[in-house]
């Protein structure tokens, strides 16, 4: 529940009465829990109202007949949500069953804080972002914090960066994927890993890792990358751009690229800059790991948990 909202309800008389706080409730209907957001808290009304103007901007379709109001689940499906017959009243009424246990988001000071640690200490202007867009479900209110997160400060310390400068981007999926190896870790991962591999399209910025536990794995490694991501997407990788580390530069991995018409670009000894997107992301997601593992006093041998997070 955010009880922080500062909302006035004009009811159909003229009276205005004031809302106390906002949330999301989960109804039960034939096709499993549906979620309605941004549900106002008016404890004088005598009914629960739902606005059939909030049910079509969310994709919802309605359609009238027979004396009936019918909601479809979603624009253009047949999966009907629930079947309401005209009262009387010329009023429709719904009996819905709630969920125990969803009814209302507790605390928004909490929530902004747990979801905050849940999406690995993302800053709170992109968890606003995220509620705003409706991108996940289940995603309260989310309150702007300006305490400092301990977990944040141990874990994204860093340098100033390099000067930025003009980059040449893909222009479509595996067009150019960058890749990089980390490691070896100060500490052993349970699942016996010393090292972990980022392959990154360029073009999406989606992220793919993998744990090792020598470098020599990391050809096999590639090919495994490749195999998986060209047969899910439809497309090729065109360009592979990686350091001059020996597990990049080996003989079968020059011919089987070779081979299989991918272009390979290496970047130059001691530039990191030259590779800025492979380092900013094994950055960013060592960051969140170490982030984690530090906020709940997780033994550093599960680093590589906190890595698949990403």
């Amino acid at each position: 529940m955010d009880n922080i909202v500062n909302t006035k309800v004009k009811l159909g008389n003229g009276t205005i009465v004031q809302a106390q706080g906002k949330g999301t409730n989960g109804v039960q209907t034939k096709q499993g829990t549906r979620f309605i957001r941004d549900v106002l808290l008016v404890p004088d009304l005598e009914h629960n109202l739902l606005s059939l103007g909030q049910l079509l901007e969310n994709d919802y379709s309605l359609q009238f007949q027979d004396k009936c109001c019918i909601i479809y689940d979603k624009r253009g499906s047949k999966d009907v949500v629930t079947k309401i017959k005209i009262e009387k009243n010329r009023s429709f009424s719904i009996n819905f069953r709630y969920t125990s246990g969803v009814a209302m988001k507790a605390s928004i000071v909490e929530d902004s804080w747990l979801w905050h640690r849940r999406f690995g200490h993302i800053n709170f202007k992109n968890l606003k972002l995220l509620h705003k867009e409706n991108m996940v479900q289940g995603l309260p209110t989310i309150e702007e914090k300006h305490e400092v997160c301990e977990g944040c400060a141990f874990g994204k310390h860093h340098r100033q960066s390099f000067q930025k400068g003009v980059a040449w981007r893909a222009k479509e999926k595996l067009e150019l994927v960058h890749t990089d190896v980390c490691g070896p870790m100060q500490t052993l991962s349970n699942t016996e890993n010393m090292y972990f591999i980022l392959f990154i399209d360029d073009y999406t910025r989606m992220t793919w890792v993998y744990f090792i536990r020598q470098k020599s794995e990391v050809f096999g490694v590639f090919r495994k990358f490749k195999c998986l991501v060209e047969k899910q997407s439809g497309c090729l990788i065109k360009v592979l751009r990686s350091d001059r580390g020996n597990e990049y530069t080996s003989n079968e991995f020059h011919k089987f690229c070779e081979d299989e018409g991918v272009e390979r670009q290496l970047t130059v000894g001691y530039t990191p800059q030259q590779k800025g997107v492979s380092e900013r992301k094994n950055q960013t997601v060592m960051e969140m790991a170490k982030s984690m593992l530090h906020d709940k006093g997780i033994p550093r041998l599960f680093w590589a948990y906190n890595y698949v997070f990403d």
